[in-house]
Formats: C-alpha cells, structure tokens, sequence
C-alpha cells in the first residue's frame, strides 16, 4: 500500500512539474490539428458551392433556385467565420503569461471546433439537399 501511495504521489509531482512551454506548445499543436482538419473541408465546401450553383442554373423548376441560393450563404457564412478566425488567431502570443496563453488557446480551440462544426453542418445540409433531388 505504501509503495502504491509513494508511485501515486511521485506522478503527481511530477504532473505538477510539467514544462508550461510543453504545455504551450501541446494545446497549440491541438488547435493547429483541428484547424487543418477544417481546411480539408474547405475543399468539399468549395466543391458544393459550385455543384449548388450548378443546379441553381440547371433546373429552376424544382425550385432548386432558392434552395441552392440559400445553402450557399450558408456556406459562405461558414467559410467567412473561418477566414475571419484565421486572420484573428496568434500562434506566437509574445508577452503573455503561461496562462494567458493557455487561456487563449483554450478558447481558439473551442471557437475552431465550432466552425468545424458549422462546416459539417453545411456540408450535411447540402448533401441531404442534393439526394433530395435524385429522389424526385
């Protein structure tokens, strides 16, 4: 039991004494990694746009005009919040403290993680639209 409580105790030392940089550095890899991931789908959002504008311009009758038109400021919309993410984030966060910067990557993450699911929910949105289509 001792020498469970003595292991327990060590990790918990040595937990404590992690490299805040390491941990700078850990969180900031985390929101490069989701970021990355977002701009694969940026491709497929592109690609939709052009397939709803495609489809706008094809068939009026199915209403395909509105419905398109829609779905593509919906796209934009995801693809501006992204951008404007991009031209507000700070990698580098020069004269802050450790936990200033955990704090603020804390919080990027968090707001990257919901744009990419606001790019999936758009890119669900249209793929649904356009099976509904093949159906009719």
């Amino acid at each position: 039991m001792k020498k469970l409580f003595a292991a327990a105790l060590l990790s918990l030392l040595f937990a404590a004494c992690t490299d805040p940089k390491q941990q700078e550095k850990t969180l900031l890899d985390e929101v490069i990694a989701v970021h990355d991931s977002v701009m694969v789908k940026d491709e497929l959002v592109t690609k939709a746009k052009m397939q709803l504008d495609t489809l706008a311009k094809k068939d009026s009758a199915l209403n395909a005009d509105t419905a398109a038109k829609n779905l593509v400021k919906v796209l934009d919309n995801a693809v501006t919040k992204m951008e404007d993410w991009m031209h507000k984030f700070d990698a580098e966060n020069k004269g802050k403290s450790h936990e200033q910067i955990m704090t603020y990557l804390a919080d990027q993450k968090k707001q990257i993680k919901d744009i990419d699911k606001q790019f999936d929910a758009a890119i669900e949105a249209t793929n649904n639209y356009k099976k509904s289509l093949i159906k009719k």
